[in-house]
């Protein structure tokens, strides 16, 4: 996988489905194009994308907050949000797959995104959908520029008085830029407007009404690892489906299954982006299934228990993990609640290129909550059997933690996260990654917000018999506006 590095100046490339935004609150699809200028033709084309993206924006630019913007129920197809922003980057890293990438230097962009979405709820189902594309383009080095997408589909149905049937389907096409600034689930979910008794039953595993809380904790999971870039390269697709079914009991006592499936692949650039292009791994499949109870001890208290199974395939590892686990939740006072859980996993190799050790492993996890008026605080640990990556580790290692502050009415609010991950084993040989973020955010109006945000992104440990250490600092500057008066993320 060594590739030479270069960086041309290309004239126009394709790219399948280049989506563009224009004056008007319009969009306008140019299937097949993709326009990258030359440098002499930079300066015109970023101050058209400028122009551009707040044509779409600041017409509306008057009013806005902050959060994930809600989708108004029932409200049909809408434009949610319209952000624009600046960024700096300390480093340009074009690759890690060699795990000795070169810096390219500093760099700045400008860009924009649009979060589309619809949401219809009723007596018995719900349905919601959500589509965000974003674009940034280097002023420096223009081979970096990227359109990306996400999208998630969540939707809930209540078969029969104690049956109830879920199912979510997410996608993310993406580069590292813009992996950078992505929110963590527990990011998401403190952003969330809920008051103590929603989060904390929504967290431990209970009957939760809060919307919004229920969809992020239960959509299918996406590659969140901050070592994204080092395996699969500049630019990937990670998708994932789950679904659920859940029979209640009793009010005390629900049996759930699970089952899902995800791909995460290397997307390849052009022959001018060769230098983007190197990996260790171009596709991972995975797909798993559990069988779990629940049972309410006491309103405050949550038991429960779970045997689940997965195969991960790859070019390195192909391999089954079973794992048994019992879990204990406890709301503790009025403000805080703690779940942990601990058990058993094996690993069953099919096919593996190296020697991974197949005896039992110990499993053990657990999270931490706490909010009042002004403050939620966040945090979970994870250690699981094998990976989900297929690199071959016997172990994985997943750390987070989230804290967020605003002071009811008040005009402004302060966030910080930390992502950690470790995969351990002979075949990673300690892969490790983590990030930290910190932002800012100020109210322009009831839907309008300007929010700051910084990034920090480090990797280190040994691959391959190859050490690597690299790290990269960003940030950003957006102007934000929702339709819905919320605190824009």
């Amino acid at each position: 996988m060594a590739y030479l590095w270069r960086i041309n100046c290309r004239e126009i490339g394709t790219e399948s489905d280049m989506w563009i935004f224009v004056l008007g609150h319009r969009i306008q699809r140019l299937a097949d194009v993709a326009i990258t200028p030359c440098p002499r033709h930079r300066q015109a084309w970023i101050g058209a994308a400028v122009l551009l993206v707040f044509g779409l924006g600041l017409p509306a630019l008057r009013a806005q907050e902050r959060g994930t913007p809600a989708i108004p129920p029932n409200g049909g197809l809408q434009v949610l949000s319209v952000s624009a922003y600046g960024v700096y980057y300390s480093t340009t890293l074009p690759s890690t797959g060699g795990f000795q990438p070169t810096n390219l230097g500093s760099d700045v962009g400008v860009g924009g995104s649009a979060q589309i979405g619809l949401t219809n709820s009723g007596q018995h189902s719900t349905f919601s959908f959500v589509y965000t594309p974003s674009y940034t383009g280097r002023i420096r080095y223009s081979s970096w520029d990227a359109l990306n997408h996400n999208l998630s589909l969540n939707a809930t149905r209540r078969l029969a008085a104690r049956w109830n049937l879920g199912f979510s389907v997410s996608g993310d096409l993406s580069n590292f830029e813009g992996s950078l600034f992505s929110p963590t689930v527990l990011s998401n979910v403190a952003s969330v407007s809920a008051n103590f008794a929603d989060l904390s039953a929504a967290m431990l595993g209970r009957s939760s009404t809060n919307a919004p809380l229920v969809s992020i904790l239960n959509s299918a999971p996406l590659v969140e690892s901050p070592a994204r870039t080092l395996l699969y390269g500049e630019r990937m697709l990670t998708s994932a489906a789950h679904t659920s079914l859940s029979y209640s009991y009793s009010r005390h006592f629900s049996i759930i299954f699970n089952a899902g499936a995800a791909r995460s692949q290397h997307l390849g650039g052009s022959q001018n982006d060769q230098a983007q292009n190197l990996y260790l791994l171009p596709t991972t499949t995975s797909g798993n299934a559990s069988l779990g109870i629940s049972y309410s001890l006491s309103s405050r208290t949550q038991f429960g228990a779970t045997v689940a199974t997965s195969r991960v395939v790859s070019d390195l590892y192909d391999g089954y993990s079973t794992s048994s686990t019992a879990s204990l939740g406890r709301t503790l006072g009025r403000r805080w609640f703690l779940q942990i859980h601990g058990g058993v996993g094996l690993m069953n190799p099919v096919q593996r290129t190296s020697v991974q050790p197949t005896g039992p492993h110990p499993v053990a996890g657990g999270s931490l909550g706490f909010r009042i008026s002004s403050q939620t605080f966040l945090g979970s640990y994870d250690r699981t059997v094998s990976d989900s990556y297929g690199v071959g580790a016997s172990t994985t290692s997943t750390s987070s933690a989230t804290w967020r502050w605003n002071r009811p009415g008040g005009g402004w609010w302060l966030e910080g996260s930390f992502s950690w991950q470790q995969l351990q084993g002979v075949a990673s040989q300690n892969l490790s990654s983590w990030r930290a973020t910190a932002s800012w955010g100020r109210r322009l109006g009831p839907r309008a917000a300007l929010l700051t945000q910084y990034v920090y992104l480090n990797y280190s440990g040994r691959v391959e018999n190859s050490p690597y250490s690299q790290s990269q600092s960003a940030m950003r500057v957006s102007v934000v506006w929702t339709r819905q008066p919320a605190l824009p993320r």
